[in-house]
Order: structure tokens, then C-alpha cells, then sequence
């Protein structure tokens, strides 16, 4: 059985399930899947809008928010797959997306990841920044992830076995949004957890306006900084994450304080002319990035 998990928070995720019904009843699959939504404490308007999912599937309800790597631990209490199939609660999927990982079950990886795309229509002025981030950095083909498995790891869509699941879980510590798919795919690849990469891609259903992604963004690096300090004398990891491979060739080079200079200089003109949407280039945000994180970790000290 494949247990289909979604994490729900203050998002109207009704349709994906109704969508994923569909194509269990379309495969007569009613014995080889189940569908598990766990609200993380939403508001009270998409608790009302969600509401229909009580028909549709198994929807659990938290009284407090846990974060993104808990949230995602606690499935293994509420399903009973051998197999668990993650998927953000913002996701579209293609016809036949479960008939495609039923397919692959058979596999020896243990880990099966799907892919994500991004939708042509989020390409306008006030959505550019995260659409172009999505597509440049986040939407790689198959070919490409398969280069680099475990760094393309990400738990918008995957498939993951119970029994692996159960050794390696989301790191606790990382309560916000940002990285805790970064150190997952990192654990997999220290256990020696093989990963297949798929062509079965789901497409991002919420791309969010400039302004909201730079906040994502700083939830992001901080969450980041907060696993450094606990995982920084791991230098194979800080090698893997590009973030962090870059701040430690600045600090190598004695540059991190005219970086920071710089980053101080230009904060205010940048954020500005990333949420304006014009022109935006994913090296200056590449250091934007870089110059926040500094920011970060000093105030962290």
C-alpha cells in the first residue's frame, strides 16, 4: 500500500485530493492507497474552505503549529503503507501520477523522487522573483537530478519506504520553513539510502508574489543558519549546500566583512528591486542571499 501524505497549511488543498481520489477510484486502487492530510494549524478560513476533505481522505487537525520537518515525522503514526508519498499541499499532478510511482514500487531504491515543475502562467511582473527561482534553480529535468541525487533531493514529491522513514526522520530542531529537505537528502546519502529520480513531476500551484517569496527567502536563510550552528564542523556537509560552500570560500579569502559592507550598502535598493520584478538576476540574489545569511549568523552570535 502507498500511503499518500499531504501537509496542509493555511492553503485550500481540496482539489489535490479530490484530484488524487479520482485517480485512486479511475485504477480501481481503493486497497493499494490510502490519503492522509494533516492540517499544521491553519487559520480558520482554510479550516472552513478544507472542510470536504473529510470525505475524500483521512484529515487529522493539529492544535498548535509543529513546523514543516515535524509535521512530516508524524505521518508515520497516522498511516499504514509500506510505502509514503509526500506531496506539498500547493501541488498540481498530471493524469496518471500514481499509476506512475505504483509503477517504480518494485525498485530497489528505497527512495523515489518525482520532480517539480512550474507553471508558464506565474511568469508576470509581480511573481517573477519566485518564478524565476523555480525554474533556474528549484525545476531541473531527470537527467540533471540524476547527476546529483541526493543534492536534488526535495520533499515537495517524493516516495520514501516505511521502514527507512522510520530510521531516518526530518530533523526536529528545524522549525520553519527552509533546508529540512537539504539535510534529509543529506542523511540519505551518509546511510547510503539509494534514491531514483523519475520523470513524474508535479507543477508548483501557488507561486507566490515577490514580496511574499524575499520573506520566504529570509525564513529560509535563517533556518539554514539555525542548522549550521549545529551542523558546521560537518564540513562535507557545508560542501554540499552552495550557500554555505560560498561563505566559507569568503571567510577563507578574509572577505566577509567587505561582503557583509557591501550587502549593507545595497540591502534596501535590492529588496526593492526584487519586489519590483524588473530585471532580476539570480547572481545578485545569489548574494543578497549570501550577504543575509552573514547578517543572520551575527545576530545568532
Amino acid at each position: 500500500m502507498i500511503s499518500i501524505c499531504i501537509p496542509i497549511y493555511n492553503f485550500y488543498a481540496y482539489p489535490l485530493v479530490r484530484r488524487l481520489r479520482t485517480q485512486i477510484e479511475q485504477m480501481h486502487g481503493e486497497d493499494d492507497f490510502e490519503i492522509v492530510c494533516i492540517d499544521d494549524h491553519s487559520s480558520g478560513y482554510y479550516l472552513t474552505q478544507n472542510n470536504g476533505i473529510c470525505d475524500l481522505a483521512h484529515y487529522l487537525r493539529l492544535g498548535e503549529n509543529i513546523g514543516r520537518a515535524r509535521i512530516r515525522n508524524i505521518f508515520l503514526k497516522h498511516t499504514k503503507g509500506e510505502w509514503l508519498l509526500f506531496l506539498d499541499n500547493d501541488s498540481v499532478v498530471p493524469d496518471n501520477f500514481l499509476k506512475e510511482y505504483r509503477k517504480h514500487m518494485s525498485d530497489k531504491s528505497d527512495v523515489i523522487v518525482g520532480g517539480r515543475e512550474y507553471d508558464q502562467r506565474g511568469d508576470d511582473q509581480q511573481h517573477r522573483l519566485r518564478y524565476l527561482y523555480g525554474t533556474k534553480v528549484e525545476s531541473r529535468s531527470v537527467e540533471e537530478r540524476k547527476k546529483t541525487p541526493y543534492k536534488s533531493f526535495m520533499t515537495n514529491n517524493f516516495m520514501i519506504r516505511r521502514s527507512v522513514f522510520e530510521k531516518i526522520k526530518f530533523d526536529p530542531r528545524i522549525s520553519q520553513y527552509g533546508h529540512e529537505d537539504t539535510l534529509f537528502g543529506y542523511r540519505l546519502e551518509e546511510n547510503k539510502i539509494p534514491i531514483l529520480h523519475i520523470d513524474n513531476p508535479v507543477v508548483n500551484g501557488d507561486v507566490e508574489s515577490n514580496a511574499e517569496f524575499l520573506h520566504k527567502t529570509v525564513q529560509g536563510v535563517e533556518s539554514l543558519v539555525g542548522i549550521y550552528k549545529f551542523m558546521w564542523e560537518d564540513q562535507r556537509f557545508c560542501r554540499t549546500v552552495k550557500l554555505l560552500n560560498t561563505y566559507a570560500t569568503v571567510r577563507r579569502m578574509g572577505l566577509t566583512k567587505v561582503t557583509y559592507w557591501l550587502y549593507k550598502v545595497f540591502k534596501s535598493p535590492m529588496e526593492s528591486h526584487f519586489v519590483s520584478g524588473k530585471a532580476i538576476s539570480m547572481k545578485q540574489f545569489s548574494f543578497y542571499k549570501l550577504g543575509l545569511f552573514i547578517e543572520k549568523l551575527n545576530e545568532k552570535d
